[in-house]
């Protein structure tokens, strides 16, 4: 004797690969290689400049935040980028920042300013979250070696 099929079958079967396609992308950190073509990218500036080691005829080091946006939220990566003798520029490091970059953290910055110091550079924004509203600013103040950088947060009241 042969079973009816379930009304709910074709339903379940629908949200479960619904499910399994968004298992895939929740959670995902977003590399800056997701955005170097795409027109996601809306803020780009530089930002002082870094003692890159150069050779004679060659130029210096500038810093550069890039922010994207996508799914409705923002994506944040930081280079330090160096000239040639041909004042070509190319990355020497680009740095992302996962608390930010999850494709599922929900986060979109405005008010971002980057200014130059002594040490580096200092990245300021004002954060909201998507999940629970919540308002809070991000700092990020990077250093003159490739990498170094100090990510903190400061909830608002």
């Amino acid at each position: 004797m042969r079973r009816a099929p379930s009304p709910i079958a074709p339903w379940l079967a629908a949200a479960l690969l619904a499910c399994a396609g968004h298992a895939h992308a929740l959670g995902q950190d977003m590399p800056y290689e997701s955005f170097t073509a795409a027109p996601d990218v809306d803020w780009v500036k530089v930002c002082g400049q870094w003692p890159a080691p150069v050779q004679p005829g060659e130029g210096g080091g500038t810093y550069r935040i890039v922010h994207a946006t996508r799914y409705a939220q923002s994506f944040l990566y930081l280079q330090w980028i160096a000239r040639d003798r041909t004042d070509s520029a190319a990355a020497v490091h680009t740095e992302g920042f996962a608390q930010i970059n999850n494709d599922h953290a929900a986060i979109t910055l405005s008010q971002m300013s980057c200014l130059p110091t002594r040490r580096g550079i200092r990245f300021t924004a004002r954060a909201q979250s998507g999940h629970d509203n919540s308002v809070f600013r991000i700092t990020i103040d990077a250093g003159h070696n490739p990498g170094e950088v100090r990510f903190r947060t400061t909830q608002k009241r």
